[in-house]
């Protein structure tokens, strides 16, 4: 248990961001990391929150929803930092990923209500499947 404890939470994982006015133009997105591709749609000006990539193993699942609007959080470790994705209610997910899971979200960084940044998944799936 000591082990799988270990290898969660010392897992390195991917956290980049980009600033989303750099996507703008199809120039720009062809000289940008192929993972902003999800945010390529709706960038509009210096004024939008960065695209973000994580990638990392699930150590957090909240099991209640406070404020009732169907939404999901989960705590990630990527690059040995705890990062906390949200995927709203309507997004397309099969099934919840567990405790342990490896993960690769590409969102829009905000300030959640927990006072924390969190990144608002556009895209999200097994990171073993990428």
């Amino acid at each position: 248990m000591v082990a799988v404890v270990a290898l969660i939470a010392f897992a390195p994982g991917t956290y980049d961001s980009y600033p989303r006015h750099a996507l703008l133009g199809q120039a720009r997105q062809a000289r940008a990391p192929q993972w902003t591709r999800p945010c390529w749609h709706g960038a509009t000006d210096e004024g939008d929150p960065p695209c973000v990539h994580v990638k990392g193993r699930i150590v957090w699942i909240q099991r209640h929803d406070p404020d009732g609007d169907g939404d999901r959080h989960f705590i990630v470790i990527a690059r040995l930092h705890p990062r906390i994705v949200k995927i709203e209610r309507d997004f397309p997910l099969a099934h919840l990923p567990r405790i342990g899971s490896a993960i690769d979200a590409v969102g829009y960084l905000s300030d959640g209500a927990s006072g924390h940044e969190e990144v608002d998944a556009i895209r999200f799936g097994s990171a073993e499947s990428r």
